[in-house]
């Protein structure tokens, strides 16, 4: 089969944790590797990055912006990006097209309903996850969503939203589960534990640090013996400005000793942390998914989340981590003073971590995805 994954807004293929780079990045470089093992796959950004080819796996960039743009910015070369995708390559030898995000799935429907080629739309996040709610954007959501073949949801919640919120009829919705890279996310048990945290994502007000600072704040005086690292960039217009606040929230709390900011890290780095630490604070508004959760917990750290959508889905209270309402939570304060202080305990749900990890796997999420495929062209 000829695949095309089109990322307009984001390189798959750059670094993770900053401007736009995240879960979608991460999901769309592993689908793509998988597909390619049987299947001729292109993958397409509009993101200024370096082309590559690699067996049936080949990489373009249409050097369209530098990926410290807004994505608001971007959205003005969509028609641009479409002109250089026709331009440069033989659609009609496409088999099917996988449009990631709202922005590719409005050029994957011009597309398809152009040239018949049919689509599957991934949303990664969604409209109504918004402050302020964006009717614009949601209301192209539900054209792409519509208009498509399939829709694919990460979770069930995911799935609930879409249903919901955009009126898609559930036979279309597909739940596919992501996967984990375990050539890269598996732990050292032979290593020791230290008494770290880490918060890892982009820095912006979606993901809430701030709740992260202030949960540091009030656990210290549970325990103090403890460091909290921050792993990601900032991310979009306001990401510099939440950063120098995450930053004078610390000072104000007197918490410098206890917090370090390390920026964008790669994942190979980011598995040395999660090798040396006990816990991650989770605290994004919104999650159709939450990959980083299930990285962290198939290195043996449990999760600690207020995240009130996707995460009940993966974490399970007192054994891969505690879901709280809020941060004040008695017993999740508990929960983490347990896991510092008592090495039985920590090592009980280190191994329950790694066990409720191996149901992830991106082998799985491709052959699923393919299958979607197939039906589309059989239908």
């Amino acid at each position: 089969m000829n695949i095309l994954q089109i990322s307009f807004h984001t390189s798959p293929f750059g670094s993770f944790g900053k401007f736009d780079s995240g879960g979608l990045n991460v999901y769309v470089q592993q689908i793509s590797k998988q597909l390619s093992k049987e299947n001729n796959v292109t993958v397409v950004t509009a993101e200024k990055a370096e082309n590559f080819n690699t067996d049936n796996l080949d990489f373009y960039s249409l050097d369209l912006f530098e990926p410290g743009l807004s994505v608001d910015d971007k959205e003005v070369h969509l028609q641009e990006f479409k002109t250089k995708l026709e331009e440069n390559f033989e659609l009609e030898n496409f088999d099917i097209i996988h449009a990631h995000y709202w922005l590719s799935g409005l050029v994957a429907k011009q597309i398809s309903e152009e040239r018949n080629i049919p689509y599957v739309f991934s949303s990664h996040s969604l409209g109504v996850f918004l402050e302020g709610y964006n009717k614009e954007r949601v209301d192209c959501e539900k054209m792409v969503m519509t208009s498509s073949n399939f829709v694919t949801a990460s979770s069930h919640y995911e799935h609930v939203m879409i249903s919901e919120n955009y009126k898609i009829d559930e036979n279309k919705i597909k739940k596919i589960t992501p996967g984990l890279d375990r050539k890269i996310f598996f732990p050292d048990l032979n290593l020791p534990r230290e008494n770290i945290f880490l918060s890892i994502g982009r820095i912006q007000e979606q993901k809430r640090q701030r709740e992260t600072i202030k949960f540091l704040n009030n656990f210290r005086k549970i325990d103090s013996n403890f460091l909290c690292y921050f792993i990601g960039g900032p991310s979009g217009k306001s990401g510099d400005d939440y950063l120098a606040e995450l930053e004078e929230s610390v000072k104000e709390f007197n918490l410098e000793s206890h917090v370090e900011f390390l920026g964008n890290l790669p994942q190979t780095k980011i598995k040395d942390f999660m090798n040396k630490s006990k816990l991650l604070i989770h605290t994004s508004q919104y999650e159709t998914f939450g990959l980083v959760a299930i990285e962290a917990n198939s290195m043996g750290v449990p999760i600690l989340s207020i995240n009130t959508g996707s995460l009940i889905e993966i974490i399970e209270n007192n054994k891969n981590g505690y879901f709280a309402e809020d941060f004040m939570d008695n017993h999740a304060n508990n929960f983490v003073k347990d896991l510092l202080n008592d090495d039985d305990y920590f090592n009980n749900v280190m191994n329950q971590c790694i066990q409720k990890s191996k149901k992830y796997n991106w082998e799985v999420t491709a052959d699923s995805l393919l299958k979607t495929y197939q039906d589309v062209k059989l239908s």
